[in-house]
Formats: structure tokens, C-alpha cells, sequence
């Protein structure tokens, strides 16, 4: 028999997050996941999006029905009382429970020479791949379907990121920073991330993986932020950020402070008719294009540190 649970949608001050989520692990409550407020905007490049940085984060909570739904509510109200108004009720919501069919959503996917795929993916293809990649969907983003991921992994296969000492700025569940790590890239790989929930995704994939800990040095922040700056390493010799055209163009003080005089930079997230102004701040700063890859209205493109333009 199909058991139904109540889904519990909370606002949560982002003061308070760690603390609340580090209860609720140790409460009757099954936390589902964390995720901060999205606002969609629309900017003349096309549509954008952005985190609401003041406002809450939204967890979501998971409890058996039992009883009837006024008493389950009712001592959820009960269990975020102490917490006063930095924890609210948003939603309440009957959800059938879905066991594992939601892993149906994610299977393997053919980057170049790589698979991409869940760590529960049992295909036999997979089981005599050479070059696999496990990467289990999370609260943070990567799992590689974007074109905008799949095409930095293509590049990252024509110009290999062996020896070179890496910063992956936006790098949510680490499948960038994973792969160069496979790939034979100096240790560790820098992985920034403003998201607090990449830090235990990149562990698990990490793990799955086989790579020790230390493999990816986890930073969590605005890699723009002085405090998160004086953390990176003086130097690396590439820099790959995948977190949309204008917000490349942002990151250029933090890539000329931290890439070294012949480093290169991988930039995506970039929408097509937003390309030229991105590639132009780029030249601008003393880069030359050496390579680009488009899926769909997506673009990627491969710049190396060169002369200044006068």
C-alpha cells in the first residue's frame, strides 16, 4: 500500500539556517532539501535569474501521515514555536511517497569521451566504461545535461586541465572540479560556490568518485567577496565559471587577480546574443579567443591571457 506524506514548505532566516537543518536531522522530521528564494527577471539580454539574498531560504519537510492532518500540523507548529517568527509555515500538502521513481529522471549521458552518470546506474555499458563520471543529483546545480556544462567538458577534453592548477567559480555539485581533478589536474581544485549545500554535494561526489577530500578545497561564498578572495590561492593557471554572461563579466577583477599571465578561462552561461559583449570585456582585459562551442542559444568560449588591446 502507497503511504502519503505531508509535505511542509517553511521560510527560514538564512541567519538560522544551519542550525534549524542541523535540528531537524535529529528530529522525527525527514528533511527533504534546502533552497534559497529564485526571482525571475527580465533583462534586455533575455531572461535572467536571481537570488533573493535577503530574504529566507525554503526548506522543505517530510512526515508520515498518521493522524489527521489538523493534529500533524498542529505539532509541527508546536516543534517551530522556539524559533518564533525566523521559522514559518508556507505550505502544508499531501504528497504520495515516491520511493526511488524519481531517479528514473536522471540517467547516463555521453559527454565526448565521458559518461556522465547517477552513482545507482547499473547499465552493463557503463559497468566497462573507461571514463565515467558519478554525479548524483543534489540540492546543488550540475548534473550535466545543461549544454553550458556538457560543452566546458568538451572543452576540457581538447585542452586537458593535466598539471594546471584549477578555480571553479559556480561550482555547484563539482562535476567540473571533479573532472579535472580525473583528468590529472594539480591538487587540489578550488571550488567557490555561494550555495551552502555544494559543500556536501561535492563531498558525495566526490566519494563516489573515489577521490579523497582534500582532492577539492570547498569554499562557499561570492568568490567577488574580499574575505572569500583572501582564501583562494594567489595563482592558478585556469579559471572556469559557468554562472551567466553579465556575472562573467562581473568575475573579470577576481580572473585577472588569480590567473597567471598565460592562464586561460572558460566562460559560459553566456546566451547568444549576449556573446559579443562578454568575449568584447574579455579582450578588453588582455584575452584572446582560442576556442567556442554553442548547444542551442548557449555559448562557451575557450580565452587565453594575451596583449592588451590599445
Amino acid at each position: 500500500m502507497e503511504r502519503t506524506w505531508i509535505k511542509y514548505t517553511l521560510l527560514v532566516d538564512r541567519d538560522i539556517e544551519e542550525t534549524f537543518v542541523g535540528e531537524v536531522l535529529e528530529s522525527p522530521y525527514t528533511l527533504g532539501w534546502v533552497e534559497p528564494q529564485i526571482e525571475i527577471l527580465t533583462t534586455e539580454n533575455g531572461y535572467d535569474y536571481a537570488e533573493n539574498t535577503e530574504g529566507p531560504v525554503i526548506v522543505y519537510l517530510f512526515e508520515p501521515i498518521q493522524d489527521s492532518r489538523e493534529e500533524h500540523e498542529a505539532r509541527l507548529r508546536a516543534y517551530i514555536g522556539p524559533w518564533g517568527e525566523a521559522v514559518s509555515v508556507d505550505q502544508a500538502e499531501a504528497v504520495a511517497e515516491e520511493h526511488d521513481s524519481w531517479r528514473e529522471e536522471f540517467r547516463e549521458v555521453r559527454v565526448g569521451d565521458w559518461w556522465i552518470a547517477p552513482s545507482w546506474t547499473m547499465s552493463e555499458e557503463l559497468q566497462q566504461a573507461d571514463n565515467v563520471l558519478w554525479i548524483d543529483p543534489g540540492a546543488a546545480f550540475g548534473t550535466g545535461y545543461h549544454g553550458t556544462t556538457q560543452d566546458i567538458l568538451k572543452l576540457l577534453q581538447e585542452w586537458t586541465p593535466r598539471g594546471k592548477r584549477v578555480l571553479d567559480i559556480g561550482a555547484g555539485s563539482g562535476i567540473l572540479s571533479l573532472f579535472c581533478v580525473k583528468n590529472g589536474a594539480a591538487k587540489p581544485v578550488w571550488a567557490v560556490d555561494i550555495n551552502p549545500q555544494s559543500d556536501y554535494q561535492i563531498r558525495v561526489n566526490g566519494a563516489n568518485n573515489q577521490l579523497a577530500d582534500e582532492d577539492v578545497r570547498i569554499l562557499i561564498g561570492d568568490a567577488s567577496d574580499p574575505a572569500v578572495q583572501a582564501a583562494l590561492p594567489a595563482e592558478v593557471d585556469l579559471i572556469l565559471l559557468n554562472i551567466g554572461g553579465d556575472e562573467d563579466v562581473e568575475m573579470l577583477p577576481v580572473v585577472d587577480k588569480h590567473l597567471a599571465r598565460e592562464g586561460q578561462v572558460i566562460l559560459s552561461g553566456i546566451v547568444e546574443w549576449n556573446r559579443d559583449h562578454v568575449v568584447a570585456a574579455y579582450e578588453r582585459a588582455g584575452f584572446s579567443l582560442v576556442a567556442e562551442k554553442r548547444s542551442d542559444e548557449w555559448v562557451t568560449v575557450y580565452m587565453e591571457r594575451g596583449e592588451v588591446l590599445a
